[in-house]
């Protein structure tokens, strides 16, 4: 059984670091073969490219390969307004049109 959840781990730490080394190459490239002669600042080193990358990741949220949970997660009060009986609907509905304005 640890074998095999260390074998998933050691999966899921190869896929990042590719994707790193993907991701980070990209913005490298990217940003020497454009910003020095749009804006004449320096190039940048490997590890350069990849802190800029998590730094745009951080500030505008751009982790698309994680998951996030759904509003509709369960025992949130979505889920709960998702399951009302057909009388208790009718109930609020009632209820909300029937307000007094004060």
């Amino acid at each position: 059984m640890s074998h095999r959840w260390f074998m998933r781990g050691l999966g899921i730490v190869l896929i990042i670091a590719i994707v790193l080394a993907g991701f980070g190459n990209a913005v490298l490239y990217l940003w020497n073969d454009l910003v020095p002669t749009v804006f004449g600042l320096h190039t940048m080193s490997y590890w350069q490219a990849v802190e800029l990358l998590g730094l745009c990741w951080i500030l505008f949220g751009s982790w698309r390969a994680f998951p996030r949970f759904s509003r509709a997660a369960h025992g949130t009060r979505w889920d709960r307004a998702v399951h009302l009986t057909a009388a208790d609907k009718d109930a609020v509905r009632d209820a909300l049109h029937n307000q007094e304005i004060k």
